[in-house]
């Protein structure tokens, strides 16, 4: 296929994609990581969220890098629209714990809306590396592809994320990205 057809495919891909990625990626963590500590809520109303921040940064001191308080307050930063330092949680939250399908997920989400697309890319394969079957993370990488106008590489991801968990959300719109590019394909013939 030349580059001119790529383009014309690509081009209504990722523009109906970007929409759906920025949702995927703005719902924050697949799920609320619990502090150690039970007298901290994992909801802040807020009023309350600089006393969890406060209460976390505590917690924080007796165990460093401990990767479920950074992913929280990573949480409530994000909720303040402070993505500079939900974005320096997140990456110590990654590298105190680099095995943690959590913190590469929500880290490789928060690089791509900081624009670092390269970065978000680099965290997505990392994540895939360690979890090979991390559908979101599947979903996504074809979504980063997609929006870059690498269709084949979208389409190589999304597959297997339908493979691994066909039913999910991510499973889900990895086939409607699938069918999307196969219309887009199949109306540029």
């Amino acid at each position: 296929m030349n580059k001119k057809k790529i383009l014309t495919i690509a081009v209504p891909v990722a523009l109906g994609l970007a929409i759906q990625l920025s949702l995927t990626w703005m719902n924050g963590p697949k799920a609320k990581p619990a502090a150690p500590d039970s007298s901290t809520a994992t909801t802040a109303a807020p009023e309350n969220a600089a006393h969890e921040k406060a209460s976390l940064e505590e917690q924080l001191k007796r165990t460093p890098g401990h990767a479920p308080i950074l992913l929280r307050l990573s949480e409530l930063e994000r909720a303040e629209g402070h993505s500079k330092e939900a974005l320096d949680y997140l990456k110590r939250a990654s590298t105190a714990d680099p095995t943690s399908e959590d913190a590469l997920l929500e880290y490789s989400k928060a690089l791509y809306e900081s624009g670092d697309t390269a970065g978000a890319e680099m965290q997505s394969k990392l994540l895939i590396e360690k979890h090979p079957d991390s559908v979101d993370g599947l979903y996504n990488l074809g979504a980063i592809f997609a929006n870059e106008g690498r269709v084949d590489l979208a389409r190589q991801y999304w597959e297997r994320a339908v493979s691994v968990k066909p039913d999910s959300e991510s499973g889900r719109k990895a086939k409607d990205g699938l069918q999307q590019i196969g219309v887009t394909a199949a109306a540029h013939k």
